[in-house]
C-alpha cells in the first residue's frame, strides 16, 4: 500500500510538476525551430544531390553533446542517448522529403 504524500510534499510536486511542463513547452518550441532548421539543410541536400545520412556529422554532433552535457553537469549517456533517438527521427524525415 502507498503513502500518501504530505501536504508540503504535494505543493512541492505540483510546482515541480508545472516547472517541468513550462519546459517541455520550451523543449517542444526548440525542436520546432530545429526542424525549420533541417528543412533548409533538405533544400541543400537536394540540390546538391547529399544524402540524408552524413556519419561523420552525427558523430561530431554527439562528441559535441556529450561535450555539453558534461559542462552542464547533465548525465552525458542520457544526452547522447537522445539526441542518437533525435537524430535518426530528422534523418527518417530528411529521407521521406527528399524521396519526394
Amino acid at each position: 500500500m502507498m503513502q500518501e504524500p504530505s501536504s508540503k510534499a504535494t505543493a512541492a510536486l505540483r510546482d515541480l510538476r508545472r516547472q517541468i511542463d513550462v519546459l517541455d513547452s520550451e523543449l517542444v518550441t526548440l525542436l520546432a525551430k530545429r526542424q525549420r532548421c533541417v528543412e533548409q539543410v533538405i533544400e541543400i541536400k537536394r540540390a546538391e544531390k547529399l544524402p540524408a545520412r552524413i556519419p561523420e556529422r552525427i558523430e561530431e554532433v554527439l562528441a559535441r553533446v556529450r561535450e555539453l552535457a558534461e559542462a552542464e553537469k547533465l548525465e552525458p549517456d542520457l544526452a547522447v542517448a537522445l539526441w542518437r533517438e533525435m537524430i535518426e527521427q530528422f534523418i527518417a524525415y530528411e529521407e521521406r522529403a527528399l524521396d519526394r
